[in-house]
C-alpha cells in the first residue's frame, strides 16, 4: 500500500497495483519501447491511457511504409482525397524532432510538389535517418532540401532523379548512403558530395554515376551492383575502403569503355590499397570478344610484366570472383592477386554454369599451383554450392 495526502490534507490509501507505471515512464524510455512498432499500431496506443492520446505526435519515428498504405487503402474518404492529405495531416500534427522517417511512395498518387512539401517539413524536424522508397515506373525528383540538411546520418533512396541545386553538397554527419535505381542529371558541372564521416556507400542500378565525385576519407564498405558507368577516377577519394563488393552484368557499352575496362579495373587494387575483402563479377575484369588481337596481346603483356605491380596488396585477405568464364584475362587477374597478396587467406572462384566437372578441376589445379605470396592462401572453386 501507498499512503498519500489529498489536497484537503486527508490520508488516501492507494493500491500499488493500480498505479499506471508504464504511462509514468519518461518519454525517452517510451520511445525506446515503441521504436519498432508500426505507425498504425503506434496510433492505437492512444486508447490505452489518457496520457497517450497524443503520444504518436511526439514519437521521433514515423514509418509510412507499404503495409501502412495497404491497410489504409479501404478507408472511406481516401479514394476521393488520396493519401496526400493524410500525409499532410500526419506531419502537421507531429511535434518535436524526428530521428527516423520512412516513406514508401509505391502505392500512392502524389507529385513532386507534394514530396517537396513533405520533405521540407521532415528536414525542418532535424531528421537523422531518411528512407524514401518508390517502386513505380514514375520517377520523382529528389527535393533540394535533402542536400541542404546537415543532420542526416543515414540516407536510403530508391528510384529517384537527382539534380542537386549546386555542384557541391556537404553531408557533415552522413554515415550510410544507399542509392538504388537513381538517375543523375548534371546541370552545369559534375556533382561533388563531401561526406567526411561516411563509412558505408552502396550503388545499385544507378545511371550517371560518372557525373559524381564522392569524398569519403573514412569509407569502409563500398558496394556497386549493376552500375556500369563508373570509371577508375571514381575511386580516387575512396582509397580507404576496406571491403568492396562489385558485381556488373554484361551489357552493351561503348567500345572505348570496353577497351579500357580491364586495365582500369586492374588498377582498382592500387587505388584502394587498404582493401581486406574484394568480391568481383567477371564482367568487371574481362574484355569482350569484339576487341582485336592486338588489344588482347597488349593487356596480356601488361599483366605478365613483373613491373606492372609496384607494390603488394598488403591487406587483402579475401577475394571472390563470380561468374568465372575461363578467359585468359580472368585467370591472369587471379594469378596476379595470388602472387602479390601476402595476407590472403582465401580465394573463391565461382565458375559459370557452362563449366563441366573436368574444367572445374583443371581451374582449381592451375590456381592451386600458382605462385602465392601468402602461405596461408586457400583456393576454393565453388559451383552450385559444391567446393573442390
Amino acid at each position: 500500500r501507498i499512503v498519500n495526502m489529498n489536497n484537503r490534507g486527508t490520508e488516501v490509501i492507494v493500491d500499488e497495483n493500480e498505479i499506471d507505471r508504464i504511462s509514468d515512464l519518461p518519454m525517452d524510455i517510451l520511445n525506446e519501447i515503441f521504436k519498432d512498432m508500426s505507425f498504425q499500431e503506434l496510433v492505437k496506443t492512444c486508447v490505452l491511457s489518457k496520457k497517450w492520446v497524443h503520444f504518436w505526435t511526439m514519437h521521433p519515428i514515423l514509418i509510412l511504409d507499404w503495409e501502412f498504405f495497404e491497410e489504409k487503402s479501404g478507408t472511406i474518404g481516401l479514394i476521393e482525397n488520396g493519401f496526400s492529405n493524410m500525409i499532410d495531416n500526419i506531419l502537421l500534427h507531429h511535434v518535436g524532432s524526428l530521428v527516423k522517417f520512412f516513406l514508401d511512395l509505391s502505392t500512392i498518387d502524389c507529385n513532386d510538389r507534394d514530396l517537396d512539401h513533405w520533405l521540407l517539413c521532415v528536414t525542418s524536424k532535424r531528421v537523422k535517418e531518411l528512407t524514401l522508397k518508390n517502386h513505380k515506373r514514375k520517377r520523382y525528383t529528389l527535393p533540394f532540401c535533402v542536400f541542404d540538411y546537415p543532420t542526416l546520418t543515414y540516407l536510403d533512396v530508391t528510384n529517384f532523379i537527382v539534380k542537386p541545386p549546386s555542384p557541391k553538397a556537404l553531408f557533415p554527419n552522413l554515415l550510410e548512403l544507399t542509392l538504388k535505381f537513381i538517375k543523375f542529371f548534371p546541370d552545369k558541372a559534375n556533382y561533388v558530395l563531401n561526406t567526411p564521416l561516411l563509412y558505408s556507400l552502396t550503388f545499385i542500378a544507378c545511371n550517371g554515376v560518372h557525373f559524381l565525385t564522392i569524398s569519403a576519407p573514412r569509407i569502409q564498405f563500398l558496394t556497386i551492383h549493376d552500375s556500369h558507368d563508373i570509371h577508375a577516377s571514381f575511386f580516387d577519394n575512396l582509397s580507404n575502403a576496406r571491403e568492396l563488393f562489385m558485381v556488373l552484368d554484361v551489357c552493351e557499352e561503348s567500345k572505348s569503355y570496353e577497351q579500357e575496362r580491364f586495365i582500369t579495373w586492374s588498377r582498382l587494387l592500387y587505388l584502394c590499397s587498404n582493401l581486406t575483402r574484394l568480391v568481383l563479377s567477371n564482367s568487371c575484369i574481362q574484355i569482350v570478344n569484339t576487341l582485336s588481337e592486338e588489344n588482347i596481346d597488349e593487356v596480356t603483356h601488361y599483366l605478365e610484366d613483373p613491373n606492372c605491380v609496384d607494390k603488394q596488396f598488403e591487406k587483402l585477405e579475401f577475394v571472390e570472383l563470380k561468374e568465372f568464364e575461363g578467359t585468359q584475362f580472368e585467370l591472369l587477374f587471379l594469378k596476379l592477386i595470388l602472387a602479390y597478396s601476402p595476407s590472403l587467406s582465401r580465394m573463391i572462384v565461382e565458375p559459370s554454369d557452362e563449366f563441366d566437372v573436368a574444367e572445374v578441376l583443371n581451374l582449381y589445379e592451375e590456381l592451386r599451383m600458382s605462385l602465392k605470396a601468402s602461405p596461408r592462401a586457400k583456393v576454393i572453386v565453388a559451383r552450385h554450392g559444391k567446393y573442390v
